[in-house]
Parts: structure tokens; C-alpha cells; sequence
């Protein structure tokens, strides 16, 4: 995978033409919040993306094992 490179930081004035854009009402006395919001999820996400999982398979290949239960005292 490339390296990540970060996405230039969202203004609360790009939030509001997304809003627009998409429908959505959105208070201006919110949209410096939903703008910090978004632009931590997109640091965190370029975090993720830079990790080395290599051969790691996606979740939905995860097969479970059982667990056995053991408890203390009693015997079967």
C-alpha cells in the first residue's frame, strides 16, 4: 500500500457546502465542531492506513475457536 498522505484539513466553510451539497441541515453554530470532528476521524484513519498488516486476512475470513471454560472448584 502507498504511504498516506494527509487530507488538507477541512474548514467549517467546506462543511457547509458539503452539507448543502448533500441536503442536510446544518446549524452554522455547529459546523466548527463537525469540522474538528471530521478532520480528527481523517488523521486517525491516515494512522490506520499506514500500518504494516501484510498478510493479515480481512475480518470476514476471522474464524473463531472455541473457548473452554474451566472453573475453579468444580469437576466434571
Amino acid at each position: 500500500m502507498p504511504p498516506s498522505h494527509p487530507s488538507p484539513a477541512l474548514t467549517p466553510e467546506d462543511i457547509a457546502h458539503l452539507a448543502r451539497r448533500a441536503g442536510l441541515p446544518l446549524p452554522e453554530d455547529r459546523l466548527a465542531g463537525v469540522a474538528a470532528t471530521v478532520n480528527t476521524i481523517d488523521s486517525v484513519l491516515s494512522t490506520l492506513r499506514t500500518l504494516p498488516l501484510g498478510d493479515t486476512p480481512p475480518a470476514s475470513v476471522f474464524t473463531t475457536v472455541p473457548r473452554t471454560t474451566h472453573s475453579p472448584g468444580k469437576t466434571s
